[in-house]
């Protein structure tokens, strides 16, 4: 599933962003110019994070950006995005996060596997740091794939 919805149009590599809130802004782009969700998700995600903190900064260097369905998801989504510099989120030992991932789940349950496949990918400290290196999306989508296919 994650290869499914992780496309090379969904995957920036090196971009800048003057925080983290512009990091999830240029993350989710991509998906807002798919038409998998609208621009107020984006807004919505950014606002979460706002009002609950960085919760979304799961282990060192990652977040995962997301909202609720009814704020604007279109179909069950992906984005990511590497940054060319880390942002700092307010997460303590997590920052600076140089990974940034857009979820976009039409339902409760549907991404579940999504996230199962992404949690094993990201739980591999060297496969991390290849996708912090990588300069083409295709390369990422390699290095998941292979993860992804030695289980």
């Amino acid at each position: 599933m994650l290869l499914e919805l992780l496309k090379e149009d969904n995957i920036q590599t090196g971009i800048e962003a003057s925080d983290w809130k512009d990091a999830g802004r240029k993350a989710g782009k991509p998906l807002v110019k798919r038409g998998s969700v609208q621009p107020e998700y984006i807004e919505a995600m950014i606002k979460n994070v706002e009002e609950m903190g960085p919760y979304i900064v799961l282990a060192p260097g990652l977040a995962l950006f997301h909202g609720r369905p009814e704020d604007g998801v279109n179909e069950i989504s992906l984005s990511m995005a590497t940054l060319k510099e880390g942002v700092y989120f307010g997460a303590e030992e997590n920052d600076p996060v140089e990974i940034v991932f857009v979820l976009g789940a039409t339902d409760k349950d549907s991404h579940l596997e999504l996230l199962a496949q992404l949690s094993r990918v990201l739980q591999d400290q060297q496969a991390v740091e290849a996708i912090k290196d990588a300069r083409q999306p295709r390369d990422i989508l390699s290095i998941i794939g292979d993860k992804i296919n030695k289980e």
